[in-house]
C-alpha cells in the first residue's frame, strides 16, 4: 500500500548517465538566465559583439589597402591596426547598424575585448 512506504528513507544513487544529464541540464538552465539578463539589460549577444569586431576589421583592412600593402612587402609583418579605430568601428556597427545602446554596445564590445575587468 502506498502509505506504508517510509517517506524519509534516501533515493537510489545517482548514476554517471543520471548526474551528466542533470549537469548539462544545470548548464542549460544557467545559460538560459544569463541570456535573459543580457536582453533584459540590452546587452547585445558575444556573437554579435564578435560579428562587429569582424567587420571592423575587414573595413580597415580595406580602407587600408592591407591586402595591396602585404602583397607589395610579401608579408603581414609591420602591418597592425590601431585599437581605438576598431574599437570606433565596432562601436559604429553595433550602434548606428544593429540598434544597440550606446552605454550596452561599450560595456559589450569592452568585455569581449578583455578591456575591462570581468565581475
Amino acid at each position: 500500500m502506498p502509505e506504508d512506504i517510509p517517506v524519509d528513507e534516501p533515493c537510489a544513487p545517482e548514476t554517471g548517465s543520471a548526474r551528466s544529464a542533470r549537469e548539462r541540464r544545470d548548464a542549460a538552465d544557467r545559460k538560459r538566465a544569463e541570456r535573459a539578463r543580457r536582453r533584459a539589460e540590452g546587452i547585445p549577444e558575444p556573437t554579435l559583439v564578435d560579428r562587429a569586431i569582424a567587420t571592423a576589421l575587414a573595413d580597415l583592412s580595406r580602407r587600408g589597402r592591407l591586402r595591396a600593402r602585404a602583397k607589395a612587402q610579401k608579408s603581414f609583418e609591420g602591418i597592425s591596426y590601431d585599437l581605438a579605430r576598431v574599437l570606433g568601428q565596432a562601436m559604429e556597427e553595433l550602434v548606428e547598424r544593429r540598434g544597440v545602446k550606446l552605454p550596452q554596445a561599450k560595456k559589450a564590445l569592452m568585455a569581449r575585448l578583455g578591456l575591462t575587468r570581468q565581475s
